[in-house]
């Protein structure tokens, strides 16, 4: 079904372009098609029948009646074979005319074969369903983080290795290449900083304005003021200067001390061009639709849906594919149906999620779509509130621990595919130490005799008391994952077997992370990225222990990877002991894509899979 889309294109659904590819046919298919269709096809069938015209009068000559059955030739024929040749008359002049008829439409036959045989041209777009419509592209929202790695570029990012690869910049600064130094000298940094040299590529804003170093160094002064406690803000943090050393050259001091691994993602660019005296009404609308860098820019945005169109004068190359289309659904339900009638291509994570591998197994199985199974550096972990009364009791918090069967819980809602980590980093990543921590297995009877030493009795229904507090408690769980709220549905069903009354209330993540930042709630269940060790330390100050505090500033500071992994373990293990949250599963992220899509490389950092969306290509049919 055809339909005009908001940009003015005319589209035409993926299931209606598989279809399409049937309707060129063979030669013999489509001369059966046409007299499928004739009269004739309903009357019995005669054996085929030529028509001449003689001297005296017209008749039928049947086929095997012809000249040709008789071994008569014509003066063609005869000069071919040697053959005799009768005498010239009507009926060999109508031979001939009948014979050079048949041969002119063998060759229009094979003509037709011949273009019907041609390889048609590769899909040039992709249709993708996302779950929830963002207000803006810059929003903290997996459907907006979709749109923005598709539309905007970075300097340097992490690849599906979790390696940092140069984008914008020409390479990664290295101590190997002399990008990158430890300065001990400087007055202003006792403790030493990093200084690292970038140069960029010849690019290009999506306007045609070139991308300088000054618009390097306009995104770090306004990430400066940007909210205490969100990532951009914190990431400025780790810079104390930007230099402009030419149109396309900069340095980036960072802060005293600082030895942060990731330090080639702290700076980025924005378009100093367009924002530096734009209003306020000018930057919301830049934030509806930015003009940056990537290998896409936003065509049209429509309510329901949004075109992203190819920059042709990408820094890494136009984009093989020609035309995005994002069509955003309300519920994963939608977008399921949706991706198994084939109206979109591509389902990203989250809009599925590992509870649905029984459903995904069926008919993503790589016939005609791919399911992408990839275990992230990322978890969901219960959280605990900081009321000494209730969960701010280390006992209470181990009751917990021993209550929950974590492995139950992975087994039933994932399928067994997810695990249970035991800390607050995670393999495969190069900072987690997970054997330095001793694992819990569920034991409920042991939990409740730890609840009844901490002076906890049975009250009305069972629900434990102690002094005047009672354990009926509220369960917030960020909203945005089914899988995470059936969770939270488990462990409220394992608390209440020891006598904790817990009601699971599903409520925007961003209030149950205001919530939880504030203190003011009794349990949570809540995402955590662990992809940064030292912005997830980070997270967790204040929280577990003051030696935990401690570490992290040390290992913030040492150079060698080796030296950090060693305080990361003990940091671990200060976690696992304080417990400042239960770890319940490690993220299982799902993308279903075509088969036939090359280059969809989904990360273990969590990126939008759009991050590379620049290289996706359908292979010929």
């Amino acid at each position: 079904m055809r339909s005009i889309t908001s940009a003015g294109f005319a589209s035409i659904s993926p299931k209606a372009r598989r279809s399409s590819a049937t309707r060129c046919a063979s030669p013999s298919a489509a001369a059966t098609t046409s007299t499928s269709s004739s009269p004739s096809e309903r009357r019995p069938r005669r054996r085929a029948e030529l028509t001449f015209r003689s001297s005296s009068s017209s008749r039928r000559l049947r086929l095997h009646d012809s000249p040709r059955a008789q071994g008569w030739r014509t003066p063609r024929f005869a000069r071919l074979t040697g053959g005799p040749c009768p005498h010239s008359s009507r009926l060999n002049r109508s031979s001939l005319h009948s014979f050079r008829s048949a041969v002119s439409l063998a060759l229009i036959l094979a003509a037709l074969a011949g273009a019907c045989a041609t390889t048609p041209p590769a899909r040039r777009d992709v249709v993708v369903g996302l779950v929830g419509e963002p207000r803006t592209v810059f929003e903290d929202d997996p459907s907006a983080r979709f749109v923005a790695a598709a539309v905007t570029e970075t300097l340097v990012r992490r690849d599906e290795h979790d390696e940092l690869v140069p984008r914008l910049a020409e390479s990664v600064p290295t101590i190997e290449n002399g990008g990158l130094r430890v300065v001990t000298d400087d007055a202003a940094a006792s403790d030493g900083r990093l200084v690292a040299t970038f140069r960029l590529r010849e690019a290009r804003w999506q306007d045609g304005q070139p991308i300088t170093a000054s618009d390097v160094r306009f995104a770090w002064e306004q990430d400066e003021l940007a909210p205490a406690g969100t990532i951009v803000r914190w990431m400025a943090d780790r810079i104390a200067s930007v230099e402009v050393l030419s149109a396309r050259d900069f340095r980036v001091l960072y802060r005293n001390g600082e030895r942060w691994d990731d330090y080639a993602l702290a700076p980025r660019v924005l378009p100093s061009h367009r924002l530096a005296q734009a209003t306020a009404a000018q930057r919301a609308a830049y934030a509806r639709e930015p003009v940056h860098a990537g290998p896409f820019a936003i065509a049209a945005w429509l309510p329901g849906s949004i075109t992203l169109s190819a920059f042709k004068d990408y820094v890494l190359g136009p984009p093989k594919l020609g035309r995005l289309e994002i069509h955003f659904f309300s519920t994963r339900a939608a977008a399921l149906q949706a991706l198994l009638k084939g109206d979109i291509d591509v389902a990203p994570w989250p809009v599925l999620e590992a509870d649905l591998a029984k459903t995904l197994d069926r008919f993503a199985d790589g016939t005609r779509l791919l399911a992408h199974y990839v275990p992230t550096e990322a978890m969901t972990v219960l959280r605990f509130g900081p009321d000494p009364k209730r969960f701010g009791d280390p006992v209470v918090r181990k009751a917990i621990e021993l209550a929950v069967d974590r492995q139950s819980i992975v087994d039933d809602v994932f399928v067994g595919r997810a695990r249970v980590p035991k800390t607050f980093l995670l393999p495969p990543h190069w900072a987690a130490s997970e054997e330095a921590v001793a694992g819990t297995a569920p034991d409920r009877d042991r939990a409740r005799s730890v609840l009844v030493d901490a002076g906890f009795v049975k009250g009305q229904f069972g629900i434990l008391e102690r002094a005047d507090e009672r354990m009926t408690v509220t369960l917030q769980v960020a909203a945005g994952s089914t899988a995470r709220v059936e969770v939270a549905r488990r462990v409220a069903g394992d608390l209440a077997a020891i006598g904790i009354a817990a009601e699971v209330r599903e409520r925007p993540a961003a209030d149950v992370m205001a919530d939880v930042n504030g203190g003011h709630f009794d349990l949570a269940v809540t995402p955590e990225d662990a992809s940064d060790p030292q912005l997830a330390s980070a997270r967790w100050s204040g929280l577990v222990d003051p030696w935990f505090d401690v570490l992290g500033q040390l290992a913030s500071g040492l150079p060698e990877r080796n030296d950090k992994r060693a305080i990361y373990a003990e940091m671990e293990r200060v976690w696992s002991a304080a417990l400042p949250a239960l770890p319940l599963y490690q993220e299982l992220r799902v993308d279903v894509a075509p088969s036939a899509l090359a280059a969809v490389e989904p990360t273990p950092s969590g990126a939008a899979l759009s991050w590379n969306a620049y290289a996706w290509a359908f292979a010929a049919r």
